[in-house]
């Protein structure tokens, strides 16, 4: 727990050259570039995360409730989403080689992932893991539909569930290899309220290096895109409240967001139907 309580309070730039540093003494002769960090391993597969967060300035103090198994800055944001995914990355490095890449500035654009596909050759991996997901049990494919994908990484223990964008969106896409985000244990992010539930994030460091484990089995899958817009903003925006939604917008988006806030609205009429047949259901019992 040490070693993510210190990456939550390092910069994008102080944790960047940290990375770099760590796969030097790994001897995994990392290239340190413009938007990124990457190593080629022996293990197929490539691991992602990124290294911003939302927050401008890093925590200065960490509490750690032993209870509730959370941590969390008391003084506002944490930076879990997604310093959850560089932690378990350099967890399963200790034991693992898969191939990893590291972006910068995933939070305003994918930034770092689309200087990844310019500047980098399509890596021979059998399919792409980002660790970039809030929860304990969630795998998001986004718009890359390879049926075959979604049903063996749902045999590792994870369950579909929708989002709207990440490294992979781009990654996947670009390299037509097919790519899925897990779960890392952080919750609420992008707000003040932001915290991590460690053991969480520790079960599904587990699940990864079971999956890196059966390397030699899987096959190659490729990038397959479907759209599924409507069931995506159903699901993305119900675990929020109202104030954290609101928040988010003003503080990354901007006032004129307006395209992002008529996604915001359809999503909470969504969710307000769904509400409803729930109720109703109740109601004839």
């Amino acid at each position: 727990m040490k070693k993510l309580e210190h990456l939550l309070k390092l910069t994008q730039e102080e944790l960047k050259f940290e990375i770099y540093n760590y796969l030097q003494q790994k001897k995994m002769n990392p290239i340190y570039e413009d938007g990124f960090v990457y190593a080629e391993g022996d293990i197929p597969i490539l691991l992602v995360a990124h290294m911003d967060t939302v927050f401008a300035v890093p925590p200065k103090r960490l509490i750690y409730n032993n209870k509730e198994d959370k941590i969390f800055n008391p003084d506002g944001g944490l930076g879990g989403d997604d310093r959850c995914g560089v932690y378990a990355i350099m967890r399963l490095l200790e034991e693992y080689r898969p191939h990893v890449l590291f972006t910068e500035d995933e939070e305003i654009g994918c930034i770092g992932a689309k200087k990844a596909v310019d500047k980098l050759p399509k890596p021979k991996v059998k399919y792409i893991i980002e660790l970039d997901r809030r929860g304990s049990n969630d795998c998001v494919f986004y718009e890359c539909g390879n049926d075959d994908f979604m049903d063996y990484v749902e045999l590792f223990g994870f369950e579909t569930n929708y989002g709207t964008c990440s490294d992979i969106s781009v990654l996947g896409s670009v390299w037509d290899i097919a790519a899925v985000n897990l779960s890392s244990g952080y919750y609420h992010e992008h707000t003040k309220k932001e915290y991590v539930v460690f053991n969480e994030l520790l079960n599904n460091i587990k699940r990864v290096a079971s999956m890196l484990k059966a390397h030699k089995k899987a096959p190659y899958f490729d990038y397959q895109e479907i759209h599924y817009a409507p069931r995506r903003s159903n699901l993305i925006f119900e675990d929020y409240t109202d104030e954290d939604l609101f928040y988010w917008i003003e503080q990354y988006y901007g006032n004129g967001n307006s395209y992002f806030r008529q996604e915001l609205d359809f999503g909470k009429k969504l969710i307000l139907k769904k509400e409803e047949k729930t109720d109703d259901k109740k109601d004839d019992k």
